[in-house]
Formats: C-alpha cells, sequence, structure tokens
C-alpha cells in the first residue's frame, strides 16, 4: 500500500512556517475547510481493486496553538469526508509540542524537538493511533538562506478489525533549505528525502528516497501564488500477494499550485490545482489523475 508520509497541512497549503509568531500566553486559533478531489486513505481494505482511487472530499481542520514559554503546545481536530465512499472517511485528533533550544547566539542555530500523538476514527471506530517524535536542527545562514537536517521516527498502530500486519516503524529524514531572494516575502524550499518503514508484513516494509520542492511569492498586498511538487520512489521488502507474486515498487509524484487571497485580516479563500500519480508494478495499486480544491482558511 502506500504509504503517505508527508502533513496534510504541506499537501495543500504549501505554507511555511514562520517563527517568532507569538509571545508566552499568545493562544492562536487556525483551520480550513475545503472540498475538491483528492487520493483516498491507504488502509481501507487491502484487496479493494479501487483503495488508490482519486475521489470528491470535504475536508474541515481547526487547530489551537498555547504558547507556554519554553514550548508551544498544540491539539487538533479534522473531519475528512468522502461523500461517495464512508469507508473512507477520517477524524484525526493529534495533540503535539514544539520546543526550541537555542545553539548560537540570537538563536541562528537550534534544536528543535516535536513531539505529538494522533489518533484517527473512521465511521466504525478506531483506524490508527500513531506517536511521532520529530528532530530538527536548524541554521539560519543570513535572512535569505535557512538549512535544516531533520530525522522523524513514529510508530503507526493499526487496528486489526481491517488487516493484519500494518503496523510499522517509519523513519523519515531529509536535507532542507529555504531560499528567501533578498530577505523578503518569497520563500523557496527544496528537500532531499529518505524513507524507511519497518511493518509486522514485510510486504508493507519499504525503503524509499526522494525530493520535495515548495514555492510561495506575493503578487500584491494580500494575494500569494505558491506551487510544489512531491516525487517519491518505494521499494518494497517482499512479494505482494497471492496475485501479484513479486516485490511492489511504485513511483509517486504530486504536482500542485493554487493561489490564495486575504478576503480580511482573518479569512483567506484559496484554492488549488494538479496532478497526482503513483506509478506502480501492481496494477490495483497504480492510479493517475487530477486532484484540486478550494476553501476558506481562517486564524
Amino acid at each position: 500500500m502506500k504509504q503517505i508520509v508527508i502533513p496534510a497541512a504541506l499537501l495543500g497549503l504549501a505554507a511555511m512556517p514562520q517563527a517568532g509568531w507569538a509571545k508566552p500566553g499568545d493562544l492562536s486559533v487556525e483551520g480550513e475547510l475545503s472540498y475538491g478531489l483528492d487520493v483516498v486513505p491507504p488502509d481501507v481494505v487491502d484487496n479493494s481493486p479501487d483503495q488508490d482511487g482519486i475521489k470528491s472530499l470535504f475536508t474541515g481542520e481547526v487547530g489551537l496553538a498555547y504558547d507556554a514559554g519554553p514550548a508551544i503546545l498544540r491539539a487538533s481536530a479534522g473531519a475528512h469526508i468522502y461523500p461517495s465512499e464512508a469507508d473512507y472517511n477520517r477524524y484525526p485528533l493529534t495533540v503535539g509540542a514544539q520546543i526550541d533550544w537555542p545553539l548560537a547566539a540570537r538563536g541562528r542555530t537550534r534544536l528543535r524537538f516535536q513531539p505529538s500523538y494522533e489518533y484517527v476514527l473512521g465511521d466504525d471506530g478506531r483506524v490508527f493511533d500513531r506517536a511521532r517524535m520529530d528532530m530538527q536542527l536548524i541554521h539560519r545562514h543570513n535572512p535569505a538562506h535557512t538549512s535544516t537536517v531533520r530525522l522523524r521516527y513514529g510508530y503507526r498502530n493499526q487496528s486489526e478489525q481491517r488487516f493484519q500486519g500494518y503496523d510499522q516503524s517509519e523513519w523519515l529524514g531529509e536535507l532542507r533549505h529555504l531560499w528567501r531572494p533578498g530577505g523578503g516575502q518569497t520563500r523557496i524550499m527544496g528537500s532531499l528525502l529518505g524513507l524507511h518503514a519497518n511493518a509486522q508484513a514485510n510486504r508493507f516494509s519499504y525503503n524509499g528516497y526522494g525530493t520535495m520542492l515548495i514555492a510561495r511569492t506575493p503578487l500584491r498586498e494580500g494575494l500569494e501564488v505558491y506551487g510544489r511538487l512531491y516525487l517519491v520512489h518505494r521499494n518494497y521488502k517482499a512479494a505482494f500477494s497471492n496475485a501479484y507474486p513479486f516485490k511492489r515498487e511504485d513511483t509517486q509524484l504530486r504536482l500542485t499550485g493554487g493561489v490564495e487571497q486575504a478576503l480580511t485580516r482573518r479569512i483567506n479563500l484559496f484554492g488549488e490545482a494538479g496532478y497526482a500519480s503513483n506509478d506502480s508494478n501492481v496494477p490495483t495499486r497504480d492510479y493517475s489523475g487530477f486532484v484540486g480544491r478550494i476553501g476558506i482558511r481562517f486564524h
């Protein structure tokens, strides 16, 4: 099965975290409502022939962040509703924290720790829960250039009622560079990715590698455009099934672009569109097609 390894927010927002957004004691609320077409989750039924299809999707998410001084505490809840397939519906609940440890004057070099716990429900109960620890070494060379070395570990505990063998340890390594030309508002971020999953059943275990490119720039006051490229290849460790008795190989591509317009100080309207594919040697895991959505963001 295809394993999504990128936070859902990155799939559409192409946003980049900004430092210094809050002061100790500040509480912020942000969220998103959208409708569009997107890839269904990879964990529905193991032998479904259209499991990795692209279907219509309603999404709603809301998150809270509280700056407690040494740490930023976060909690979020969401609903991902597929009108044509209730089995795909997901209701994620997440709690986490962000702790920065300065290593150099003025915070030019710092360690960042981001522990989190996610509990995901479906219409028939728990789908999975996952604990993660994300560690980053961040160095700001100057106002225009910031480099990051990142390592993330997670353990996914899948509901056995759905199928067996999908519990897995997940590793993500990333080398990232952020460029802000002239130290301005345009942001261009490039990453090299390494992935590893060790599942109970070897047919779900894989090694992978890839790249990600995100860019965002203002066109005028209150109007920004953005784009995102995600390209990852995965080699699985065991035969996929009795029907396909060979090791699975996938190349996942997602290319999207969008525009975001501020309606008020706290509400933005956005729209994005693009192409997603999973080029697989297993026919039931091969898909491609248009993806896109329109919605509002509030903060």
